[in-house]
């Protein structure tokens, strides 16, 4: 099985600087998580296709939640294996105010989570790295709804937080 058809998650291991990657995004602009490197935290939203409805809700709830992220310091970047200008109606559509990357290749995808080549399959997955880029939480599931919630997350941050102030 080529690495193009992988179809078990890689598990990164806690503490471990994530991987690099660079991305396009709806802005036009190249996005990557060295971007953000000791200056924020980082959520990475590795999500299927745009066009599902568990992927614009879940879209929609981390949109709604914005303020409370970076309230704590954190940035946030959601990876699709679509095309840039579906990431790009969608993120009008639904007014995101994160960037939206394409990774229709899955390069990056597959660092992080399955990916099935041939369909274009990714497994849901949440990753959650301190602002030195460190993997702090790594979560997937086969549907975007059984991932963390907000809330979750959220309360990872705040004691992140916490630890860098000690």
């Amino acid at each position: 099985m080529s690495s193009s058809e992988q179809t078990s998650s890689p598990l990164l291991e806690k503490n471990q600087i994530i991987p690099a990657f660079t991305l396009p995004g709806t802005d036009g602009m190249p996005h990557g998580p060295w971007d953000y490197k000791q200056h924020e935290h980082l959520v990475l939203l590795f999500m299927r296709s745009i066009t599902t409805d568990a992927t614009r809700e879940l879209l929609r709830t981390f949109a709604a939640s914005y303020t409370a992220f970076r309230e704590e310091y954190c940035a946030i970047l959601g990876i699709t294996a679509d095309a840039v200008i579906a990431n790009l109606q969608a993120q009008e559509q639904l007014r995101l105010p994160f960037p939206l990357l394409a990774d229709p290749t899955g390069r990056a995808i597959q660092r992080y989570t399955a990916w099935e080549g041939a369909s274009h399959t990714v497994k849901p997955c949440i990753i959650l790295a301190d602002r030195y880029n460190a993997l702090y939480g790594q979560w997937s599931a086969d549907d975007e709804a059984q991932l963390p919630s907000v809330k979750e997350l959220l309360e990872n941050l705040q004691y992140m937080n916490k630890l860098c102030a000690l």
